[in-house]
């Protein structure tokens, strides 16, 4: 048994140093990268303190809360029996959800989920684009 599982262990620990090696070499890029940017933000303002500038992390949506997010997009059209604007369903939804609809930043976000849910299901033949007043874009579950 030993002659089947060594060779698997060795070989997976020879992928897992490579990861490795590979991630280290990401942060010492990322690293020479902050350095140029600092030294170039020094050229500006030779006063200014780098290190004060907090880190901005992005948070990925995971396929589950993409599909979440479709679904419910879709439902929230289908329940208003008519075309509406992607900021509509987004302010439906965040009602529903009983979110803070004064929070720019989630209304932001909601908007921009939403409108990348319509833009995808567009793509599937789902939903379609019609025309709304002025120069409103208007959606609607194209089946």
């Amino acid at each position: 048994m030993a002659d089947q599982v060594l060779p698997a262990l060795v070989n997976r620990r020879r992928e897992l140093a490579g990861e490795l090696e590979k991630a280290q070499a990401l942060v010492a890029q990322l690293h020479a990268d902050l350095a140029s940017l600092d030294a170039v933000i020094r050229q500006f303002d030779p006063d200014y303190n780098v290190g004060a500038i907090r880190p901005k992390y992005r948070r990925q949506a995971s396929p589950a809360e993409f599909g979440a997010m479709s679904r419910t997009v879709l439902e929230t059209l289908r329940k208003a029996g008519q075309p509406l604007a992607a900021k509509a369903i987004a302010s439906l939804i965040m009602a529903e959800r009983g979110l803070n609809t004064a929070d720019r930043g989630l209304v932001r976000s909601m908007n921009k989920r939403v409108d990348m849910a319509l833009r995808y299901q567009r793509t599937n033949g789902i939903t379609r684009e019609v025309e709304g007043p002025g120069q409103f874009v208007l959606w609607e579950v194209a089946q």
